[in-house]
């Protein structure tokens, strides 16, 4: 049957025998006289462990665990010391076999009280090491606490943020669908509604996720955007440009991470302008990580402020900022590198030719 032997007593037992050694082989000391001396020290360091869990010493503030520590040490040193002398006294190893025992002499007091100055330097350098020991091993045990805490708390934002997208989302559907519905473009509707219920059933699909593969999440971009053709008919153009060595189905993104932009991109860029635009969302491998380009020939992010259809705006700013923050959160949970960045295009007349938007992501392969 194989034995089990923990840490401690693994350091222990190495310990103490080093110290036999080096008493018997260096100091010269008698075998015997060796052999008992690290028995009583791997004894008197093993009841000091048992104090310390006793009185729950390292429960308390540092300061009041250092006082506790270095009165026990000092009172079973003296102890361990004394009932050592003692010990090889009555046996005749301290002395000459032939003579009997000198206990409480003068002679045998100057032996305690010279062994008594190794045992507490030798009992402090051990009380030091453990006490060190356990203050990492706590300081790493509160860490990870608090780590784990982090990425709990982490997690149940994101469940939050995720919760309040899909509402969100739904939302702004159904106000397309009813300004279909206010321009008697029945059957317009029914077609928009039919492929909203299919956009509504992945978005339910994937409500419980995390995370979703960048395939399923360019598919309901692409859903997205054909409700918003059917929407705009002609007006709006929408382009989806994929680098086909990319595997989109081994790559983890959060849920509805390119449509906030694509609709930022429509309700900002496009609608505003007179004659419409075109939307380009393309997919391409850039230095180890995927690049995601939302590319918008609109009006622009300045005069987009003064549009006044202030109630998209208000609602598409919280559908960004609820993006950020949930990349934000994934790069916390998942250690990737995640990033965004907005640039404003200008003609060669220096006036506004519209957005681009970039995500950068390190790509995650299971």
């Amino acid at each position: 049957m194989k034995v089990s032997i923990s840490s401690y007593w693994k350091c222990q037992l190495i310990g103490w025998g080093a110290w036999f050694l080096f008493d018997y082989l260096l100091v010269r000391l008698p075998f015997m006289t060796s052999l008992i001396a690290g028995i009583f020290g791997l004894a008197c360091t093993h009841f000091l462990r048992y104090l310390i869990k006793q009185f729950k010493i390292f429960n308390k503030t540092t300061v009041t665990q250092i006082v506790y520590l270095l009165l026990l040490i000092s009172i079973i040193a003296f102890l361990g010391t004394w009932l050592l002398v003692w010990v090889l006294d009555v046996t005749g190893i301290l002395y000459n076999k032939n003579l009997p025992p000198k206990s409480f002499t003068l002679s045998f007091w100057w032996e305690v009280f010279w062994g008594y100055h190794q045992t507490l330097s030798v009992g402090t350098a051990w009380t030091a090491i453990y006490f060190a020991v356990h203050y990492i091993r706590n300081l790493r045990k509160t860490e990870y606490e608090k780590a784990a805490l982090r990425v709990r708390l982490a997690e149940m934002e994101t469940q939050s943020l995720r919760a309040q997208m899909n509402p969100q989302f739904i939302f702004n559907g159904m106000n397309s669908i009813k300004s279909l519905i206010t321009k008697n473009e029945n059957d317009k509707a029914a077609n928009y509604l039919t492929t909203f219920s299919k956009l509504i059933r992945t978005l339910f699909q994937n409500s419980d996720k995390k995370e979703i593969s960048l395939f399923e999440e360019i598919e309901t971009g692409k859903l997205y955007t054909k409700l918003e053709q059917m929407r705009f008919g002609n007006q709006i153009d929408f382009v989806f440009n994929i680098d086909e060595a990319i595997d989109l189905k081994d790559i983890k993104v959060p849920a509805l991470l390119l449509q906030p932009f694509i609709e930022n991109a429509i309700w900002h860029g496009l609608v505003p302008k007179e004659n419409g635009g075109k939307v380009i969302v393309s997919i391409n491998e850039k230095d180890g990580g995927v690049e995601c380009v939302i590319d918008d020939n609109g009006i622009g992010r300045e005069l987009s402020k003064q549009y006044k259809a202030q109630y998209e705006a208000t609602q598409q700013s919280r559908g960004i900022g609820l993006t950020q923050t949930r990349l934000d959160l994934d790069k916390l949970l998942n250690e990737r590198e995640r990033s965004i960045t907005i640039i404003d295009k200008k003609n060669e007349s220096g006036e506004s030719g519209g957005t681009k938007v970039i995500i950068s992501f390190k790509e995650n392969r299971n």
